[in-house]
């Protein structure tokens, strides 16, 4: 699941000024309230870049969901991506005022880890959109950092389901 758009940033970004434990795509939690059950009964992974400013916020919620609905899930995040403690690193004009989010693109290897580790739903926060979709390939299939022909593939495929309109003329 792709969650994450710059305005989505900024608005989590806000949301963890007000409160630490925020920062996270709370729609994507309200969402796996209705099937998380369903997706371990039928053993599917989830993969979501909801995470946003807050990846390890909310795999806590995640658990205490799957807690609520006595479900055992096994739930990883990846970080990594945030970057809002080493913003006085970054050459940003004096007059421009400090950013309220600083986030890395970070790759799919860290989302295949995850799910080699037995994680039943992964979230990230920042991550390149075709990652939720090459993660999963990557692990699934066994492939290296060296296997380029396949992660292409997988890149183009991510892409063309993340992008999906644009790819049919939409």
């Amino acid at each position: 699941g792709d969650y994450l758009a710059e305005l989505t940033m900024l608005i989590l970004g806000r949301d963890r000024l007000k409160s630490p434990g925020l920062g996270y795509a709370k729609t994507f939690l309200r969402q796996l309230d209705d099937c998380l059950a369903l997706a371990l009964e039928k053993r599917v992974k989830i993969v979501a870049n909801a995470g946003g400013v807050n990846p390890a916020g909310l795999a806590a919620a995640i658990r205490e969901l799957a807690d609520r609905q006595g479900l055992s899930a096994s739930v990883a995040h990846v970080e990594g991506d945030d970057l809002i403690s080493r913003v006085g690193e970054l050459d940003i004009p004096a007059d421009a005022g400090l950013p309220v989010t600083a986030n890395a693109y970070l790759g799919a290897f860290g989302i295949a880890r995850c799910l080699d580790a037995g994680a039943d739903v992964v979230v990230t926060g920042r991550v390149t959109d075709a990652s939720v979709i090459v993660g999963p390939a990557i692990s699934h299939f066994g492939w290296g950092r060296s296997d380029l022909d396949a992660l292409a593939g997988a890149t183009l495929a991510g892409h063309v389901i993340e992008c999906g309109t644009q790819a049919t003329g939409g």
